[in-house]
């Protein structure tokens, strides 16, 4: 390697993340406060600041391997737009909504926009290590977390890997707490901005350094770390920006060999890797133990009693179709898709048979149902009519065999 490629490789590996998260803030923080309009301002300096940073990574990667698509790019993608649509804009919503109410007098509205900025940056902070280290130890937050850390790679998409209500789980004391202190929602949009380029180079294939500021800053050399596929060594180093929260709570970490292509992912070898199946994930009440062949025949006892349904339904015994629709439902509850077609399908009927009653009680089932899948709180053999309460257990029905999921 000649000294040209020598000093070319230097400047990207120490001066890529100053230069350009510099560049990114210099133009924000500079732009907004001379009343450049948030859209499409913000959208467009993100977009050309990510596009360098996956671009540079190509020049300099950490590993070679970690460039390659690994059944992933097509997903992170769509999460990348979807929650970069999102993170853009909390800044609307929060300046539609914020003359609805009285916000507190605390904020320092004096101060130039670049500084408030990074004064919601410190409370955002600790909202975003609090509940990234929550959904570390509680079961049901995981499932959702875990789709963040899936992925076999890392590289500039990965930062956006995460399901959109985790994503609105982790932030949203942080935005509730400096909106409620007073912070104008330009300050808050600012931040987020500067915030989404920061975690595509904290996700990214790149191999820069950023010194000693890699004890105060999320920089991917310390981030790397908490994405080790072993579970047990990977609650390190959850900070999203800053790094005090783990210095303060002793969970730093950065140990000094280099971290191998294969130590990132999951355990789990039968993770989803489409974006749909993962958006269900968390909401599986037995994401590790069910099986495909297992759905499947859930899938097929459940299209059945729905058709039986609806042939009672056609010939006028109307409680034969409700019970068609009840054994659906308990063969479909453990997966949300099914569970809640099958709540869909009992609205329905209850629609078309005029019974307010049960109208009102699977409409009450479609919005608890989602909710109960987070939680791990689905019942095992709730029929899932306004007769049979939400969160009582029943009995497995005579009239299927808990085997095949036929009828006797």
């Amino acid at each position: 390697m000649n000294t040209k490629e020598n000093m070319l490789e230097t400047t990207i590996r120490y001066g890529s993340y100053p230069l350009i998260l510099g560049a990114t803030a210099a133009v924000l923080f500079g732009g907004l406060a001379a009343d450049w309009p948030y859209f499409p301002t913000v959208p467009l300096i993100v977009a050309a600041a990510l596009a360098c940073v996956a671009l540079l990574e190509r020049r300099l990667p950490f590993h070679a391997s970690w460039g390659q698509d690994h059944r992933d790019s097509v997903c992170d993608a769509i999460h990348a737009l979807v929650n970069l649509a999102v993170l853009l804009a909390v800044h609307g919503v929060l300046a539609a909504v914020a003359p609805l109410w009285v916000t507190g007098t605390w904020w320092p509205q004096q101060w130039p926009l670049w500084a408030q900025a990074l004064a919601v940056g410190a409370v955002l902070d600790l909202s975003l290590y609090s509940v990234h280290w929550l959904s570390h130890k509680v079961p049901w937050l995981w499932r959702f977390h875990a789709i963040h850390h899936s992925s076999e790679r890392l590289y500039w998409l990965n930062g956006e890997r995460r399901h959109p209500l985790h994503a609105g789980m982790m932030a949203a004391p942080g935005l509730l707490a400096v909106v409620l202190l007073g912070a104008p929602a330009l300050a808050v949009g600012a931040w987020l901005g500067l915030l989404a380029v920061h975690l595509a180079f904290q996700h990214s294939n790149l191999d820069y350094r950023v010194g000693p500021l890699r004890f105060v800053i999320g920089a991917a050399e310390v981030h790397r770390w908490h994405h080790k596929r072993e579970y047990e060594d990977a609650q390190v180093n959850y900070g999203e920006f800053w790094m005090l929260w783990d210095h303060v709570f002793g969970t730093f970490r950065l140990p000094k060999y280099k971290l191998g292509a294969n130590e990132v992912g999951l355990k789990e070898t039968d993770f989803p890797m489409d974006y749909g199946p993962q958006l269900v994930y968390p909401f599986r009440s037995r994401p590790a133990a069910a099986s495909s062949g297992e759905y499947a025949q859930a899938r097929a006892a459940f299209i059945r009693e729905t058709r039986t349904a609806e042939f009672h339904e056609t010939t006028g015994d109307l409680r034969a179709a409700w019970r068609a629709h009840e054994l659906g439902h308990i063969v479909a509850q453990p997966y949300l898709g099914l569970h809640l077609r099958s709540h869909a399908g009992m609205l329905g009927l209850a629609w078309r048979s005029r019974n307010t009653a049960e109208v009102v009680a699977q409409v009450v089932r479609l919005v608890l149902a989602p909710v109960g899948h987070a939680l791990g709180r689905t019942p095992p053999q709730n029929v899932g009519t306004g007769r049979f309460g939400v969160m009582e257990h029943g009995t497995w029905p005579s009239e299927l065999d808990p085997a095949t999921l036929q009828r006797r």
